[in-house]
């Protein structure tokens, strides 16, 4: 996924404010999907209630805003229409300073977002089940691309000048990698103190690593994106600090 198919697509996105009630609406279409997922869905899709007829009007109105669309209609909710979040709606969400859930993110690995921002880094059995450090530190780090994404791209629209565009579009490629850089030393920083902790752990020291933790661990160990994004950051860090040797040797 690059980051040109990345620009071109979020440039498409009006993003004005939501009314409170559009914006409760979008919210709650998250958590009930979020909600959905997992070995029980088929059977919380038969328990749960149909929208309300307030709730499809405002529904109606993010159809028209193109945040979200309807997908094809599932058998075990009696007919009732479908919806999911669109390019469009994902990122005015992801722009809102929120903690995302695994699940819901798991939901939308396809997205040209996540696809850039998140799964190129880390595998989606990662993502789907990590602990709620790790949703922390993502949640704030997906926030932090999409405000400055939105940012940017606000300036491109409104500049008149012809090569603004590809001169904003490598100022906003530079702030992703450098975001992304910056994850990547808090996961390799977290994964290194699992680590420290499961191998030094004795008696004493049992119940440092907490079961959510130590499952945290055992996906970062498996998963070979991370262990390339890893290798990745740790290189870059290696070069930094050699270039800044030989600076203070001259």
């Amino acid at each position: 996924m690059s980051y040109a198919e990345y620009i071109s697509q979020l440039i498409n996105c009006t993003l004005a404010g939501l009314s409170s009630l559009e914006k409760t609406s979008l919210l709650r279409l998250m958590d009930r999907y979020d909600k959905n997922e997992g070995i029980h869905s088929v059977i919380r899709f038969k328990r749960q209630q149909q929208f309300s007829a307030e709730v499809e009007k405002q529904f109606s109105a993010l159809l028209d805003r193109n945040l979200i669309e309807v997908i094809h209609k599932n058998r075990f909710r009696g007919g009732s229409r479908n919806y999911v979040l669109t390019t469009c709606g994902l990122f005015y969400i992801l722009s809102e300073n929120q903690v995302f859930s695994g699940i819901l993110l798991s939901k939308y690995c396809e997205n040209v977002i996540l696809q850039l921002l998140l799964f190129q880094y880390l595998e989606e059995t990662t993502v789907k089940n990590w602990s709620p450090r790790v949703r922390t530190i993502i949640s704030v780090y997906l926030h932090k691309c999409c405000v400055t994404s939105k940012r940017t791209i606000e300036t491109m629209r409104s500049s008149k000048i012809p090569h603004d565009r590809e001169k904003y579009s490598g100022i906003l490629e530079f702030d992703l990698k450098t975001f992304a850089f910056d994850l990547g030393i808090r996961l390799t920083r977290l994964y290194f103190r699992y680590l420290r902790i499961f191998k030094n752990r004795d008696l004493e020291h049992v119940d440092r690593l907490n079961h959510e933790d130590d499952r945290m661990l055992s996906l970062l160990l498996e998963d070979d994106k991370f262990f390339r994004f890893r290798s990745n950051v740790l290189k870059e860090l290696d070069e930094a600090f050699e270039e800044l040797a030989r600076l203070g040797a001259e």
